[in-house]
């Protein structure tokens, strides 16, 4: 054993150059998946916590589905609540915004003399100015001076204490306040210290009537960096700055308790999702009709923990990726070492090793090749980790330590790439004979020579995949099952074509070169088909990451095309406040730059679903929810004019048939995908219940069908959601229908397009919002009315496409970084394609071929490994990509949209151009050592010696 460990660290030390390029490559892999697994594992604890930050020890909030100031929760909504079994605690809580003063505070500017916008939430689209969104957040540069007080009777406190302890009953004659973590910093307060409360009523000069508070506790609310940009914008528990007793709080307000919001913990073993729609129904009959919180900013705080594990997913990705690219890199090594070194092989099996040991000494070269990339790894990747937490203390705030699991997973990437690589080298060497000692075989790989068995065995395998996407499609129990076996299959299929696709490269792309770089077409001839299995080794290493890249794009630009509005959307879209009637809106139509004939008032509303038609409380989706948005335009000018405001790609019914309808009664279009989620056809009818008048049942009769793409995005953001942040389609409707219907006295928005491409949005969109506040001032008699807000559709694009360009080319860095490690396993190549050919240069450069020209030759030699890499990295990347959007329609909680297929060229073009750089930025030093090498210590070197 010790002879065979002699010699592999001896064949190691014989390459330095070699050795150190392949574990700097190894190590580059294992601080990958450090850097990613143990910042995804901080990451993890810190969301851990911030999924409780809206509504702490609460599972669930109930509140008034209205958003205005007026309306609370009725109090038969609590004692309901209270007798039921699966609930362990509901707990009231009434929130008021008033004027404090502490030493930390600023001087009190003002009060509001409209005692009803103290906590009148804001439009749902401009969260970040969310009066609640003084909650977790509110941020170190936001000391205002009012907060928001939650009056609270609850015998636990929300979230842990810091210190001290909660309220006390007896808390009104104490005079006790609680206050979060994050305000006792910002504004200096510890426990023991006063805080001066302006009681309600009270003239704003006369200090007599303020109230004194003692802080008794530190409320330990969890925070992350970022919030101070976007606060909480609905009412939660994490909302309340100070919290007192209830008693107390209707003296300092003046007025009776309300509930504002009831806190519910319900028994663990409560299926939260079916809980919440087996009680839809019933919060929609109280007085005023509530519901269970679910606006997009709560949604999304508690989906942190969800959104955690994905990005752990994450780091299991790169672990394949990294341990792919170190058994690749070290593969090329160690197959290097065997054709090198077939004349030694052949020696010491005549006289001292049996084919065993030949393969452990393959296996040891692999071992220790990996074991030092992993120490090297380790160093620098606890070294990186360090570094981005003293930089980010405010993000990882755990800091991010190098934690069992990224240790774990950087051995299994290390190591297994290392005894992975060492299998085909291995077998290679023990086939080795001892005659082989006196004449060395020729390399196996058959030169130029295309395989055709390898080449259909590879196409077969490569079409599992699509077929499995798109022929049978899987479910979420088969899918963890489905993708693995899919994506091994079209990973084999693609390892398989790799020679042909180096024969071909070298085939119809060396010609191409050999004009390029001005080289005499034999320097080129062959050269990287003399070694297939090798080139095709490095190519595969490059395309790892490139093909990562490309399919992270395909499958993001594709799956994004299904969110951004189409070309059937009007132009711009006004938000109303109180509200126009349709004689003013004609007002607007006459406006410069606005088509008087596509200018249209609607009314919106947000119903659920009588029936759960979609599924969703099994599998909610983008698609699968138990509510729609639906609005009521005029059906003759939306649809059948001359010059209509949609023009609809129609995939069901027809539109003379669906006007008619419209005008009769109660007949609606829907979103094609709406059929497919509901089983619903042409003619079949739905019911939905209004929101604030919910034994009123109302249905509808589906008249047509139509593509309405991006219809997600353009509702979410132009405040056609103003019950829930997420909605199952679409429907249009007749204007008087809706109207009645949900008791619209007026329109909610207006629809309208310009009158020229060439118009000035800008311009427009002001004349507009100016000509709509006239309107509604008049309207609201003198009260100040909210401001209208014209959003526009190509703002809407910009906006879309902006933000997922940045998340996509932000996820594109592990395969960026793969594919730069992957570039030292080129320079191995190119090295030892250079020196088994060093005797062959000297002699060409003995009879006359220059140093330049040789060069260049290199220089060729690396971009023909590049234009391979390229050439796999494109079919698997796009493949990949649309394989994976198709897999996601079924089991995405973004699918269901079936989006066309996307090739983003140019971020592609650049994905081509990174690799071409680095095939030739990996020949530079290859060739820079060759076109210095004197020809007489080239022909020294001896045919045959390495």
């Amino acid at each position: 054993m010790r002879k065979v460990v002699n010699l592999a660290i001896g064949f190691l030390r014989e390459h330095p150059v070699r050795f150190v390029l392949t574990t700097v490559a190894t190590a580059a892999a294992t601080c990958l998946v450090l850097w990613v697994a143990s910042s995804y594992e901080a990451l993890l604890t810190t969301y851990d916590e911030y999924a409780n930050l809206a509504l702490g020890r609460y599972e669930l909030a109930i509140a008034p589905i209205s958003m205005k100031a007026e309306d609370h929760v009725p109090p038969e909504c609590l004692e309901d609540l209270r007798k039921a079994p699966s609930i362990v605690a509901a707990d009231p809580m009434w929130a008021q915004r008033v004027d404090i003063r502490t030493h930390g505070s600023l001087p009190v500017e003002s009060r509001r003399s409209d005692a009803d916008s103290r906590y009148e939430l804001p439009r749902r689209e401009d969260a970040s100015q969310s009066k609640f969104a003084g909650g977790p957040g509110s941020g170190p540069d936001a000391l205002m001076p009012d907060a928001l007080f939650l009056a609270t009777d609850a015998p636990a406190p929300p979230f842990d204490l810091d210190e001290g302890r909660w309220l006390t009953a007896d808390g009104e004659a104490s005079r006790e306040a609680v206050v979060r973590a994050d305000v006792a910093r910002r504004r200096g307060l510890a426990v023991g210290d006063e805080i001066i409360v302006e009681r309600e009523g009270a003239n704003d000069d006369d200090e007599d009537d303020d109230v004194s508070l003692r802080v008794v506790g530190i409320l330990g609310a969890p925070s992350l960096a970022g919030q101070q940009a976007a606060g909480i914008p609905i009412l939660a528990p994490s909302s309340g700055e100070f919290f007192i007793a209830t008693a107390l709080a209707e003296e300092l307000f003046g007025a009776s308790a309300e509930i504002s919001l009831i806190g519910v913990s319900v028994a663990p073993d409560v299926d939260i999702t079916k809980f919440r729609f087996g009680w839809a129904p019933q919060l929609n009959q109280y007085s005023t009709p509530v519901q269970f919180q679910e606006a997009y900013e709560i949604e999304e705080a508690l989906d942190q923990a969800a959104a955690a594990q994905n990005v752990r997913l994450q780091s299991y990705a790169s672990t394949g990726v990294a341990l792919v690219v170190s058994l690749l890199v070290i593969f090329c090594t160690l197959s290097m070492g065997v054709t090198e070194r077939v004349r030694q092989y052949a020696v010491l099996r005549a006289i001292a090793l049996t084919r065993s040991e030949i393969g452990l000494l393959i296996a040891i070269e692999g071992i220790v090749l990996a074991v030092v990339g992993l120490a090297g790894g380790v160093i620098a990747g606890w070294a990186l980790l360090y570094a981005s937490a003293a930089a980010r203390p405010d993000l990882l705030y755990h800091g991010a330590p190098i934690g069992a699991t990224s240790l774990w997973l950087a051995v299994v990437a290390t190591l297994g790439g290392g005894l992975l690589a060492s299998i085909v080298p291995a077998w290679r060497a023990t086939r080795v004979r001892p005659i082989d000692a006196m004449a060395p075989r020729p390399d196996e790989s058959g030169g130029d020579r295309v395989r055709w068995s390898l080449v259909l065995a590879g196409l077969a395998l490569i079409a599992v995949n699509p077929l499995l996407a798109f022929v049978f499609p899987p479910n979420e129990q088969t899918l963890h099952i489905v993708m693995p076996a899919g994506y091994l299959c079209m990973s084999v299929g693609f390892v398989l074509m790799a020679p042909a696709v180096v024969a071909a490269v070298d085939r119809w792309c060396g010609p191409l070169l050999v004009r390029l770089v001005a080289v005499d077409p034999r320097l080129l001839s062959s050269q990287i088909t003399m070694h297939v299995w090798r080139t095709a080794g490095t190519a595969i290493a490059m395309a790892v990451g490139m093909g990562l890249f490309i399919a992270i794009h395909v499958w993001g630009f594709t799956m994004l095309q299904a969110f951004i509005p189409g070309e059937w959307i009007p132009d711009a879209i006004v938000t109303l406040g109180p509200g126009l009637s349709p004689e003013d809106v004609e007002q607007i139509a006459d406006l410069p730059g606005v088509d008087s004939e596509r200018c249209l008032p609607m009314v919106a509303e947000q119903p659920r679903l009588l029936h759960d038609l979609t599924g969703s409380a099994d599998r909610p989706s983008v698609t699968r929810q138990d509510n729609v948005i639906i609005v009521g335009l005029d059906p003759d000018r939306a649809l059948g004019a001359s010059h209509p405001l949609f023009q609809f790609e129609w995939v069901a019914g027809d539109l003379q048939s669906a006007i008619e309808q419209m005008r009769r009664g109660r007949a609606c279009i829907v979103p094609d995908h709406f059929l497919d989620e509901t089983g619903l056809r042409l003619g079949d009818t739905f019911s939905l219940v209004p929101p604030e008048d919910a034994e009123n049942i109302v249905e509808y009769t589906i008249a047509g069908a139509v593509r309405m793409t991006g219809w997600h995005w353009q509702t979410k953001l132009t405040g056609l959601r103003p019950r829930t942040h997420r909605a199952a389609a679409l429907v249009i409707a007749s204007y008087g229908v809706v109207a009645r219907d949900f008791d619209r006295d007026a329109a909610t928005h207006i629809w309208f397009s310009y009158d020229s491409p060439q118009v000035d949005a800008d311009t427009v969109a002001s004349t507009v919002e100016t000509t709509v506040q006239r309107l509604s001032d008049q309207q609201s008699e003198g009260d100040s009315a909210e401001e209208a807000r014209v959003i526009s559709a190509q703002g809407i694009r910009e906006h879309i496409q902006g933000v997922a360009r940045r998340w996509i080319w932000m996820i594109s860095q592990v395969p960026i970084i793969a594919l730069l490690i992957a570039s030292l396993g080129v320079v191995n190549v190119l090295l030892a394609s250079v020196r088994s050919r060093r005797w062959e240069f000297g002699v060409l450069r003995a009879v006359g071929v220059t140093r330049s020209e040789l060069a260049r030759a290199i220089l060729a030699e690396g971009l023909l490994v590049a234009a391979v890499a390229c050439l796999l990295s494109l079919g698997f990347g796009v493949i990949a990509g649309w394989c994976g959007c198709g897999m996601a329609q079924y089991v995405s909680f973004f699918g269901g949209l079936h989006p066309p297929l996307i090739i983003p060229w140019s971020a592609i073009g650049f994905g081509m151009t990174l690799v071409i750089l680095l095939g030739v930025v990996s020949a530079v030093w290859p060739a820079y050592q060759i076109s210095r090498a004197q020809p007489l210590a080239l022909l020294q070197e001896g045919l045959g010696e390495f």
